[in-house]
């Protein structure tokens, strides 16, 4: 009687084995003919997002990020000038009036420490 009865139990786990294995299976198959449609719609969604780009911008994606990093290293190159031409007076400024230079330099200390100082309370 026993062992008939873990005969069955035996016989019933391989049975509901053999059937996860089933339904594991097809949700494998279906998983990958999902996951093939999902690609191919991300592929015409992405063509469909470059055809706009293009559309908007007049160029490529990559000729925009170009222009973008040319216009950049411009005002950079330009505020680099910018920078030396206002050292250029200031050194300039310095060499005529050493005084007028060293005066200008304590108030501005001074001010800020004093700045600085109230913060603090």
């Amino acid at each position: 009687m026993a062992g008939g009865f873990l005969s069955t139990l035996t016989r019933g786990a391989y049975e509901a084995r053999d059937a996860a294995e089933d339904y594991g299976r097809d949700a494998g198959r279906r998983a990958r003919e999902g996951a093939g449609d999902a690609r191919g719609e991300l592929r015409r969604l992405w063509s469909q997002m470059e055809d706009l780009v293009e559309r908007n911008l007049g160029a490529s994606p990559s000729e925009a990020a170009r222009t973008a990093g040319s216009y950049a290293r411009d005002y950079a190159r330009d505020g680099r000038e910018m920078a030396y031409d206002v050292a250029d007076q200031v050194r300039s400024v310095t060499r005529e009036r050493p005084f007028v230079a060293i005066g200008i330099a304590v108030a501005a200390t001074l001010i800020i420490t004093s700045l600085l100082s109230s913060k603090r309370r």
